[in-house]
């Protein structure tokens, strides 16, 4: 299930361009302020599975019809919307609970106000499904390169790309509900024409905290099992997901 905020700006807002740590701000004091204890239950420990844990939520860009970038600063010119997406019941309700108490976001030193706050409809999940991306995709391994083990981030030519994004969902699905599921296959595809439209541009790179990370900003056709399809959808495909990577619509 998601949450689809949308806020008004007034005269605009001016954010640094890497504003991701900002949501996850918001997100974390939402949670506080409806109940800390399971707020430090999800930032200190979070859902195991296969000695891995997921925070299991990710969150949108900050999306607006007028804004552009300038050096290092991202402005905004028009109402902001924003999407937040998780499986479990337990997170969305805090966060919802806290965002209609308060009626606002407070996004750096920005105080936006609420105007409207939604429950988009969940598609019909199928064996084969295409979606866009709402924040880059990134799907990181450990490889040895010249003798040292260094973090890849796999871009859209990578011949295992597909296996990684399934099995990253099969231990989300474990995490959420104790178990793989029984159609455990699942292959994923970006979209070739897209990306010789954008002559390979897709890729984003992001400073989070300090740490670059690569996305891919692009659309896929994903198939298989509608149990992981679904995953991705609610908990976002890829790694990084609750530093807002790899939300997607249909």
């Amino acid at each position: 299930m998601r949450v689809k905020i949308t806020a008004d700006i007034g005269n605009g807002i001016t954010l640094p361009i890497n504003y991701n740590h900002l949501l996850v701000g918001v997100i974390y004091r939402f949670l506080s302020a409806s109940d800390p204890a399971f707020a430090n239950f999800l930032h200190e420990e979070g859902f195991h599975a296969a000695e891995k844990r997921f925070k299991l939520f990710t969150f949108s860009q900050l999306m607006a019809e007028r804004r552009h970038i300038r050096g290092e600063q991202i402005h905004f010119r028009s109402t902001l919307t924003w999407s937040v997406s998780s499986p479990v019941v337990q997170f969305l309700t805090h966060f919802a609970d806290t965002l209609l108490t308060k009626g606002r976001l407070s996004i750096g030193d920005r105080h936006l106000k609420v105007r409207d706050v939604t429950i988009p409809r969940a598609p019909r999940f199928r064996s084969e499904m295409y979606f866009r991306c709402l924040s880059p995709i990134v799907m990181s391994a450990v490889r040895e390169v010249d003798g040292n083990r260094r973090t890849h981030y796999c871009l859209p030519d990578d011949p295992y790309l597909s296996d990684l994004i399934r099995q990253n969902l099969l231990h989300k699905h474990q995490a959420i509900h104790g178990c793989i599921p029984q159609d455990d296959t699942l292959t994923f595809q970006y979209d070739n024409a897209y990306i010789r439209r954008k002559e390979g541009r897709v890729t984003r790179l992001v400073d989070f905290r300090g740490i670059k990370i690569r996305g891919v900003l692009c659309p896929f056709r994903v198939s298989g099992s509608v149990e992981l399809i679904q995953t991705g959808y609610e908990c976002g495909f890829g790694d990084k997901n609750s530093a807002g990577f790899g939300m997607v619509e249909v």
